[in-house]
């Protein structure tokens, strides 16, 4: 994700910006238990399991205890932390990509949300990117040598590790990626990626520098988490061939030697099972790699004889490779590896022969069910679909698409598969994002600028406006401005509709009001690849506490985000805000004029709702007319009081059915939006 400073931003917020994305309380909420719970017997279901669902939904932790038993390979499967377990699971990869760990926050909600999908699922694993390309940490300085890790990078693994153990999913650590060597002005790290590549590169060539990132880096690292009992592994690298210049790899810029891969695996694989109990690997590009991490080519690179991997990790992509290439076409006995093979990256749903990809047609053809199945019959160790946070999913997938294939893997292996007995609970029911401000400062220099989002891969071409109703909490400040953004194409270039700023000093509190912003707003050269929809926002003159409720992201008449399901919040920054999931709040009336950043109209008709009955004040002539709309969009009833005199005027709603409503205004040029429930 950018993070970076952008421009657009209105006088009023000092014309500068920065953003990060960081951890967030999670407030426990009334939950409601689906039906059907993977890997949960409900009358079984134990106390102490209980308990620990609710000390995770308040965010309280007890302290995990380091594991101490050694982790080990039995057969073609992990034995973690004394289970024998098939893996079946996904990437993550990342929340923020790079910034995971280093200085600020993570998005623990965020964070939780997948591993809570994974495990409800049926699931058990993740994989997780942590320095990447060393963007954020560890800091390594201009010789190349690291002098320390992030202030919060132990804070945020533990979190996060302490999070998948309570939901009996282990995680795949994975440190850096050849993306050390993509420089940070190359798609798609443009907008949100800066460091020096010279130093990346003297510290993947100079032996010596190893030596301070062990000391340094993964030393207090695994002081600190290594024998964490939710990790599955400590992965060194993901695809460090890409690297190499026989890889060929265009945004590789700069190159490193076999030798250098090598050793660094080495004097790392055994720097990690000299202090931990638990097992290392690495994440090969391709499965053409597979003779290239043998213990001896390991141990003459680094000199280390404990440096060597108890299971390799392949990867594989049809666009790129025919089926004599495939782990999902031949048996892991094909490879004549030393070691069980786990299938760490491919696509999150099924592929098809000549099917065209993002370069070149797919070569081979393959169902998102047949592809765990195979893996599971023919001797491989786990597999680990690509990704959750895909910018791509249209062509890729998602955890929508993989969801499927795990749920069909532990239906039918739950003894292979599950880790912890856990009842997972989501909210249902009409829900909003629900985002709690609690003093949340004014802007300092670039500081104070934080962003409201989430990514997701839409086409705005051809469309005229994005609405999205917000409802703000009687009692709230009102010295809050958002701007809505929207970030295109693979190199996530901001654009912001910086003549749609939201003031909350003209939105009247208790009421629903359906904001509109024109697409053209955003000036954004191609609108046909969207990769994230965000508000960036900030305090002015004073610190704001407030509530403010987000619901129905439309483009035109199209529902983006309904935030109906349980993960479906947006990210966000800044220690001051809480972002979850609530039931609708009741509104007593409606806004009488919608258009951000204007002035309220105090002679519009004011609509007020109390059981069935909707009451009107229309201090003048008017042209209002009002639609009782239901959550499927049908219109259901209508009232019209276009040309009528000023006065009051009541309706009931008797002849309609109990349930969940939307009553629309229209006056004039605005629209706003009530939900109501009749009962």
């Amino acid at each position: 994700m950018p993070t970076e400073k952008k421009g657009g931003i209105p006088k009023t917020a000092l014309n500068s910006s920065k953003f990060n994305y960081i951890v967030l309380r999670w407030k426990q909420m009334k939950v409601v238990s689906i039906n059907r719970l993977r890997g949960v017997v409900m009358g079984s279901f134990s106390k102490k399991a209980i308990l620990l669902v609710i000390a995770l939904s308040m965010c309280v932790f007890a302290d995990v205890a380091p594991q101490t038993v050694q982790d080990s390979m039995d057969g073609n499967w992990l034995v973690i932390n004394g289970q024998r377990r098939f893996i079946s699971g996904m990437n993550i990869a990342w929340i923020d990509f790079a910034n995971d760990v280093g200085d600020t926050r993570l998005d623990i909600n965020a964070f939780r949300n997948k591993i809570r999908q994974i495990r409800s699922a049926g699931g058990n694993a993740v994989r997780w990117w942590l320095h990447t390309d060393a963007s954020r940490c560890p800091t390594i300085n201009s010789d190349g040598e690291v002098t320390g890790i992030g202030s919060r990078t132990i804070e945020n693994m533990r979190q996060a590790l302490d999070t998948a153990y309570a939901y009996g999913v282990v995680v795949s650590m994975c440190l850096f990626s050849f993306d050390l060597l993509v420089p940070g002005d190359q798609p798609p790290k443009s907008e949100y990626s800066d460091f020096d590549l010279e130093s990346n590169h003297q510290f993947l060539t100079v032996p010596e520098n190893l030596d301070t990132y062990l000391e340094n880096g993964l030393g207090p690292i695994l002081e600190a988490v290594g024998d964490h009992p939710a990790i599955m592994c400590w992965e060194v690298f993901n695809e460090a061939e890409g690297m190499l210049a026989s890889a060929g790899w265009d945004a590789v810029v700069e190159k490193i030697t076999q030798d250098d891969i090598l050793r660094i695996t080495n004097r790392i694989a055994g720097f990690v099972r000299s202090n931990t109990n638990k097992m290392v690997s690495t994440g090969m590009a391709n499965p053409t790699y597979h003779t290239m991490y043998s213990d001896e080519a390991l141990i003459n690179a680094g000199g280390d004889e404990n440096g060597w991997l108890d299971f390799y990790m392949m990867h594989y992509y049809p666009e790129w490779y025919g089926e004599n290439v495939s782990p999902f076409h031949n048996p892991a006995s094909h490879w004549n590896m030393d070691r069980p093979v786990l299938i760490g990256e491919f696509m999150a749903r099924g592929w098809t022969e000549g099917e065209q990809g993002p370069k070149q047609q797919l070569m081979t053809t393959k169902s998102i069910i047949d592809a765990y199945q195979h893996t599971y019959d023919k001797g491989y160790a786990g597999a680990l679909s690509w990704s959750m946070t895909e910018g791509n999913s249209d062509f890729f997938g998602d955890f929508s698409t993989t969801a499927p294939a795990l749920e069909h893997m532990f239906d039918n292996y739950k003894d292979d598969i599950m880790i912890k007995d856990v009842e997972v609970e989501w909210l249902s029911g009409d829900l909003a994002m629900k985002v709690e401000f609690t003093d949340l400062p004014t802007p300092v220099g670039d500081d104070g600028y934080f962003e409201l989002g989430t990514m997701f891969s839409g086409n705005f071409s051809a469309t005229t406006d994005v609405h999205i109703d917000i409802f703000v909490e009687e009692g709230s400040g009102t010295n809050l401005q958002l701007q809505p953004v929207i970030k295109v194409s693979d190199a996530w270039t901001w654009s912001p509709a910086s003549e749609e700023v939201i003031d909350l000093s003209t939105i009247t509190q208790g009421e629903w009001v359906t904001i509109t912003i024109p697409v053209t707003a955003f000036g954004a050269d191609d609108l046909s690849d969207v990769r994230e929809i965000l508000f960036q926002y900030w305090a002015y003159d004073d610190s704001y506490t407030g509530t403010i409720y987000f619901n129905d992201v439309k483009l035109d008449d199209e529902v983006l985000f309904d935030f109906n399901s349980e993960g479906s919040s947006w990210g966000t920054a800044a220690d001051e805000a809480h972002v979850s999931l609530a039931s609708v709040p009741e509104a007593t009336s409606i806004i009488r004029n919608s258009r951000s950043g204007s002035s309220v109209n105090t002679l519009a008709p004011m609509v007020r709702v109390s059981g069935r009955r909707v009451n009107v004040e229309m201090t003048n002539a008017s042209d209002l007319k009002i639609d009782v709309v239901n959550l499927r969009g049908k219109t259901v009833a209508k009232v019209d009081l276009r040309n009528r005199d000023a006065g009051s005027y009541s309706f009931t709603l008797n002849d309609i059915s109990a349930g969940n409503y939307i009553l629309r205004m229209h006056y004039g040029n605005s629209q706003a939006n009530s939900f109501i429930t009749l009962k």
